[in-house]
């Protein structure tokens, strides 16, 4: 079966390139819910022969920052699923995540939980590492997912669960503007986001 031929995508969050132009291989990577951007990623660099991309500079938009639910982690997963099912050249997606999250106080916390969620997608030689340039409590963790029709299936599995938690509440609304409400509608009308 074709990777594009899995019927279990239906994205929450729109992948494009810049300025929501359609993406190409290469490209910085810009994620939206709807028409809010949510986070850039850049760059996006090919690796071993145009077969692997590298996923490293994530800079997420406030309400993805503020968002409690670590949001970070649906948009990795949403990516993955995007570049795995449209770009069947690419057999790895590598990663080093950084992104200190400041309401998280336990760096060695966030940084296990960025592990386990590798781990249970597929990902190997997954590593936990202080990051020197930065605050004490501050980790990395690094690894590579390979496709496999085994990591797809965990990648896909995980990203279903973490969807779950965004349907009723997507990142960035309040909890009193969920329902669609005039809060939500005049919020949009007088800070738009992007």
């Amino acid at each position: 079966m074709p990777r594009s031929a899995n019927p279990m995508t239906s994205s929450l969050l729109r992948i494009t390139g810049p300025d929501a132009q359609p993406y190409a291989l290469g490209m910085p990577i810009w994620v939206y819910s709807g028409e809010d951007l949510l986070a850039k990623l850049d760059p996006v660099p090919l690796l071993r022969s145009g077969t692997e991309l590298h996923i490293e500079a994530f800079e997420p938009t406030v309400s993805v920052r503020d968002d409690r639910r670590q949001a970070g982690r649906l948009i990795f997963m949403e990516v993955c699923a995007f570049i795995i099912e449209n770009f069947q050249q690419i057999q790895a997606i590598s990663f080093v995540l950084s992104r200190q999250i400041d309401w998280m106080a336990n760096g060695t916390a966030h940084a296990a939980a960025r592990s386990e969620t590798m781990t249970r997608i597929g990902a190997v030689n997954v590593h936990i590492a202080p990051k020197y340039d930065a605050k004490p409590g501050h980790f990395i963790v690094s690894g590579i997912w390979i496709y496999s029709e085994r990591t797809h299936a965990a990648l896909m599995g995980e990203l279903m669960k973490e969807r779950a938690n965004y349907i009723a509440k997507p990142i960035g609304v309040r909890k009193h503007e969920a329902s669609g409400g005039v809060v939500a509608r005049l919020r949009q009308l007088v800070c738009p986001r992007g």
